[in-house]
């Protein structure tokens, strides 16, 4: 019951009617498969959770069943923060180990290390401060071990920023995060990961390694097909399983942790999945956060939980309503991510429609001069890609302004009111909780953190050190 009561404490709980007959979810899967059908899908897969249980677990296509294996892409980052946190669970490290401790030497650079090393858990919640993997890391199309993965550009393992900061995507880190697997385990990760994350999951058939009968991967024309993607680290995006497998998965997560009335995940291990602990803007407060190797964000006015993935040629998603014991996971195997998008947005509104809407943070009044206190121009903060653009001080800024008792976000032709919640708390119009905080370093360099990204204010005194940008105001 932990991570529902976390959930609770979040948000006022949700009411709803079960629909668990999966005949209650047809109308729902008969516009999935018209849309697939529509957009030259070859083969999808779907689970629709509801009452902490599989309603649906289906697949549409030809020579495809609920036991046929899909590339996953991303979402193989739920599981690789589930084999680092099993190694805690064993007591083999702590999440705020060094991650200096835990890998060969001269596997990273970090600048900041003095006052803001690299710990574990910054790996699991990509904040720490790493760009992502060079053209040439995720070009190849080699299987590696991970010592040549590691070989192949050691240059781009550097810190860009200081760890803990902020989040930034990144498919280095879990990278990283499995050279900390092998090393302190002992044996190759993928192994690991078939004993200790995906048996106790009972997803005997799933692999990081290929598997001889996935049904293929293709451009968008559902057509071109595209040549499996061995990447150079599978920690980030390898993982290859059934619908079937993975439906048991999500009950995992939906109901604490138990499986079979058998639990396969701790408690602690639950709440390093729900709840961020690393960033600045999450000591500030901020709710929607990426947690470890599983983020929130907000529809329909409620918080879900889970993650996306791309694996060249596969698309998917998968989504959590902990509190009301629901949730979704969807994969396509064409790459075209505005089907996608299209289809998450069908079942996020289905699985929401007759859930009562959770009543949001109240506005609190805040003065004018301390709403003026947040104005300015601000830069990137971080970049995922196109680093030496973003040192260059070449990236677009945005501007927060005061718009009567509110603040104003423009980045572009784009603008969002932001309501505030006080203590530098703030969330847009539609979103229950909180979203977007201000918060400064330890040295009052002022940041904008959230769901609208991560940006410096570069228009005042003191400015980020390692923003070039703040060089030239």
């Amino acid at each position: 019951m932990i991570v529902r009561v976390l959930i609770a404490t979040m948000l006022i709980c949700m009411t709803y009617s079960a629909r668990a007959d999966s005949d209650e979810w047809s109308g729902l899967q008969t516009d999935l498969e018209r849309m697939a059908h529509d957009a030259s899908v070859p083969a999808m897969g779907l689970v629709i959770m509801d009452d902490y249980r599989p309603a649906v677990v289906q697949t549409f296509g030809e020579n495809v069943t609920t036991a046929t294996p899909f590339r996953w892409g991303s979402i193989s980052k739920t599981f690789t923060a589930l084999g680092l946190l099993r190694l805690v669970e064993q007591r083999r490290v702590e999440l705020d180990d060094l991650l200096q401790d835990h890998v060969p030497p001269g596997v990273f650079a970090n600048a900041w290390s003095t006052n803001h090393p690299v710990l574990l858990k910054h790996l699991l919640e990509l904040t720490a401060g790493f760009s992502d993997l060079s053209g040439s890391e995720f070009n190849q199309n080699q299987p590696m071990s991970l010592k040549q993965a590691l070989a192949l550009n050691p240059t781009s393992r550097v810190t860009h920023w200081p760890p803990g900061l902020q989040h930034n995507y990144s498919n280095l880190t879990p990278g990283l995060t499995s050279v900390v697997i092998e090393h302190v385990s002992g044996v190759a990760f993928e192994e690991f990961m078939d004993e200790q994350v995906l048996a106790p999951l009972s997803m005997p058939n799933a692999s990081f390694l290929p598997l001889a009968n996935l049904p293929g991967g293709f451009k968008a024309d559902g057509r071109t097909e595209i040549p499996y993607w061995q990447m150079t680290f599978r920690a980030f995006g390898a993982l290859n399983a059934s619908v079937r497998e993975m439906s048991r998965f999500l009950s995992a997560l939906l109901n604490d942790g138990v499986l079979d009335d058998n639990r396969v995940l701790d408690q602690q291990t639950l709440l390093s999945l729900y709840r961020p602990q690393t960033s600045l803007g999450v000591a500030a407060g901020l709710e929607v956060a990426y947690a470890a190797g599983m983020y929130a964000w907000v529809s329909k006015s409620h918080v879900f939980y889970g993650h996306g993935g791309d694996a060249d040629g596969y698309r998917s998603r998968y989504g959590l309503l902990p509190d009301s014991g629901r949730g979704y996971l969807i994969v396509i195997n064409t790459d075209n991510p505005r089907l996608l998008r299209s289809l998450q947005r069908r079942i996020e509104s289905e699985l929401t429609l007759d859930l009562d809407k959770p009543i949001p943070h109240p506005a609190v009044w805040v003065s004018s001069e301390t709403l003026a206190s947040y104005t300015g121009v601000y830069y990137p903060a971080a970049a995922r890609f196109g680093v030496s653009r973003w040192q260059s001080g070449e990236l677009d800024t945005i501007d927060i302004s005061l718009r009567a008792d509110k603040l104003l976000y423009t980045r572009g032709r784009r603008q969002v009111t932001l309501i505030p919640l006080g203590d530098d708390r703030f969330r847009r119009e539609n979103d229950p909780v909180t979203t977007v905080v201000f918060v400064r370093d330890a040295n009052g360099a002022m940041f904008i953190q959230g769901e609208l990204g991560n940006f410096a204010k570069i228009d005042a005194s003191p400015c980020a050190g390692f923003i070039n940008a703040c060089d030239s105001q």
